[in-house]
């Protein structure tokens, strides 16, 4: 770590330690904060099938081909079974100029696979230190070659961006490419008109979209989040319950019984039931997703979840005292008009407004509870964590070329993005490379944005002195997630017994890019009398981590 001259002792020392000083501290004439801007976008991509999100031998490659990459080059055949859309983060400086900058990005859940302008990289870590940030570069110092139709050239040609030069390397920008090693965060069901969602992390989604393409046109929905099961805490609330942790702790270690203080959570609360593995929670999955039909007008609330259970053929089980305390009525009554739609639908409408939820167990027990008991209780025992279902109705199909269509796409977004603090010109370059690509894919897509928060903790970026103003924004792009796409999956499974070898190939890429989705699917197929198929369909399952009898 380079030392650094005429700066506040303190400010030097936090730099080092990794520590972020808000663009909001000190006044603004600070001389500690530069009078600069700091825009970053990034677009990431996430399937399913994928343990990481922009996976490295899956995606293409965002950067010119002068930009050395972890990326394989993939032949000529290649590109085109591949997502359209490549992954990058891009950061522009805007303001005025200033001298002595240094960049710090740390991939703290993943690793950089490409960088420009050539940076330092160690430890996770990608640098650029002492960088001048200036109007125009200096003589006799020329930016790097691109081919003129690469789209980094509309980003080196944005004249209101400041110029970062170092040594010998000048650019208006710094472009990353990194792979990211956490879960995709949300699952979708349902369809085609309506669709349910819920987040899979501790942190609350933003913007979230649909993208469904149809032979009418393309029918998008939007919501402002997508909240998650764990309640949201301040600062004070977090480190009292932390305390209350350690102190558990302590008095375990001592034998002494005692119960978490969590709402809801008592020496009168029975034991939370374990979780059902993999194979318990895919059979019960099936169940789920029976259709039931469930018409009542102002019946108890118990009553009508005892109705879907029956139907699903499921036993209930219901955390009374846990629900009881948290101030939740099972006597209430409520209306429920659910006809050949799935249990599982039903389940969502009946109990995620009153802030419950469910756990499948190891016997095929439906057991509901809080979604903050089933928080705290997937923290502990690393399970996955949902949120409560949300539902989202999709517009009727339009055509790209009719107003409202571009008024409920790019328009719609790009408020989203001028909301979240990013320029106008970064947000009209951001969708001049990847609008199409969003709001006409061809096949679903789900997209959403991380909070800051979450965004900080995956990837973090340091720049120093603390700009005037910094903003981040990473968008998600998930594809594969399709519900219908069981349906195109079962047609792929008749293919891999076909007699061209091409056409078996194809089918079982194709079902390995599905992911999760292709499995009921390709467990039916272990049944067929095909013996190509059983084969291929083994051979899947196992790429896909579910195992074989």
């Amino acid at each position: 770590m380079c030392t650094f001259s005429a700066r506040p002792f303190w400010l030097s020392v936090a730099f080092a330690l990794g520590l972020w000083i808000p663009s909001g501290a000190g006044g603004a004439d600070d001389p500690a904060q530069t009078p600069v801007e700091v825009h970053e976008w990034s677009v990431w991509v996430g399937n399913p099938a994928q343990a990481t999100v922009n996976a490295a031998r899956v995606f293409r490659n965002a950067m010119p081909d002068s930009v050395g990459t972890i990326r394989p080059k993939f032949d000529d055949k290649e590109p085109g079974r591949k997502f359209p859309i490549a992954p990058v983060s891009v950061i522009q400086f805007f303001g005025q100029p200033h001298r002595d900058v240094d960049v710090e990005i740390r991939a703290k859940k993943g690793s950089f696979l490409s960088h420009w302008p050539p940076g330092t990289e160690r430890g996770g870590r990608l640098q650029w230190f002492k960088v001048d940030l200036v109007t125009s570069p200096p003589p006799g110092i020329v930016p790097g070659h691109f081919t003129a139709n690469h789209w980094f050239q509309t980003l080196r040609d944005a004249g209101s961006a400041l110029f970062l030069t170092r040594e010998t390397q000048v650019d208006r920008f710094i472009a990353y490419d990194t792979e990211i090693t956490i879960p995709l965060p949300l699952k979708i069901r349902g369809g085609p008109d309506e669709y349910t969602l819920q987040n899979l992390t501790d942190r609350k989604l933003l913007d979230v979209a649909v993208i469904a393409p149809n032979d009418k046109g393309f029918r998008v929905g939007w919501l402002d989040d997508l909240p998650t099961a764990v309640p949201a805490q301040n600062e004070g609330a977090r480190k009292k319950d932390e305390a209350a942790a350690k102190k558990t702790d302590q008095q375990k270690a001592e034998g002494v019984f005692h119960d978490a203080a969590a709402p809801g959570v008592g020496d009168d609360a029975p034991p939370l039931p374990a979780e059902g593995d993999a194979t318990v929670r895919a059979r019960l999955d099936q169940v789920l997703n029976r259709p039931v039909t469930v018409a009542v007008e102002n019946v108890a609330r118990k009553a009508v979840l005892e109705a879907i259970a029956g139907q699903a053929r499921l036993r209930l089980e219901l955390d009374v005292r846990t629900i009881a305390k948290a101030g939740t009525d099972l006597g209430q009554t409520t209306s429920l008009k659910a006809a050949g739609v799935s249990a599982r639908d039903a389940l969502a409408d009946v109990l995620g407004t009153v802030g419950l939820s469910y756990r499948i167990t190891d016997d095929g027990t439906l057991f509901i509870t809080t979604a903050a008991r089933l928080a705290e209780g997937s923290a502990k025992t690393r399970t996955v964590l949902e949120g409560p279902p949300v539902k989202l109705t999709l517009s009727q199909p339009l055509k790209p070329a009719d107003p409202s269509y571009r008024e409920l796409t790019h328009d719609a977004y790009t408020r989203r993005l001028l909301a979240r603090g990013l320029r106008d010109d970064v947000v009209q370059t951001l969708l001049a490379r990847y609008g199409q690509a969003l709001f006409e894919p061809g096949e679903l897509i789900v997209l959403s944005h991380f909070s800051r928060e979450a965004l900080d903790e995956t990837v973090l970026l340091d720049v120093f002195p603390p700009p005037r103003k910094l903003v981040r924004s990473a968008l998600l792009v998930v594809y594969g997630v399709d519900p219908r796409l069981q349906d195109r999956a079962r047609v792929l499974v008749q293919q891999l017994g076909d007699r061209a070898p091409e056409a078996r190939e194809t089918a079982e890429a194709r079902l390995f890019e599905m992911g999760p989705v292709a499995l009921p699917a390709l467990e039916d197929a272990l049944t067929s009398k095909d013996v190509e198929i059983v084969y291929r369909a083994e051979r899947l399952l196992l790429r896909l981590n579910r195992p074989v009898q």
